[in-house]
């Protein structure tokens, strides 16, 4: 048998079986995967559920996703206080309208109404909040991800030259 065929049949089975794989460098557990529920995320590295904090830990070598992830922390935190300080006015006012209903008192109606529906606002602008720091996190979650995948790609190709076959390792 010819050697050179031979060596040429070997090296174009090498390179057609290489060409299949394209190293990639990322793996699963190097990204964080963000799973909606409700109205909100749920965090996953390796299949093991995160909390925000942790998330925020993870994302620290990536400084715009983390910065992304912070805005979102501190959005989180005003809609929470938004939202306590609300529902402790709907529950005064409703209290109090149960409280005089059960114990037989008239209830002033103009007192309270302004209270009740200012706590709805505020609900409803520590929802608003609330929506605002989950886009914020997943678009931080985003960016990380993607960063994860353009730095570390590496592929191999097969190709074709004017002289013969080409394999090339592209970063």
């Amino acid at each position: 048998m010819n050697t050179k065929r031979y060596l040429t049949t070997i090296l174009t089975f090498v390179a057609i079986f290489l060409s299949g794989f394209s190293s990639n460098a990322q793996n699963a557990s190097d990204t964080i995967r963000a799973v909606k529920k409700g109205l909100g995320y749920i965090y996953y590295k390796d299949n093991q559920m995160l909390n925000f904090k942790q998330a925020m830990h993870l994302t620290a070598s990536n400084p715009e996703a983390f910065r992304l992830l912070e805005k979102s922390n501190s959005m989180r935190n005003a809609g929470y206080i938004f939202a306590a300080i609300g529902g402790s006015c709907v529950g005064y006012s409703l209290g109090y309208a149960l409280g005089t209903a059960m114990f037989g008192n008239t209830m002033n109606k103009g007192l309270f109404f302004a209270t009740l529906g200012t706590g709805a606002v505020l609900i409803g602008v520590g929802i608003g909040f609330e929506v605002g720091a989950n886009n914020k996190a997943k678009a931080g979650i985003d960016l990380f991800n993607n960063a994860i995948k353009q730095s570390n790609n590496a592929n191999l190709d097969l190709g074709f030259s004017p002289s013969g076959m080409i394999l090339r390792l592209n970063f």
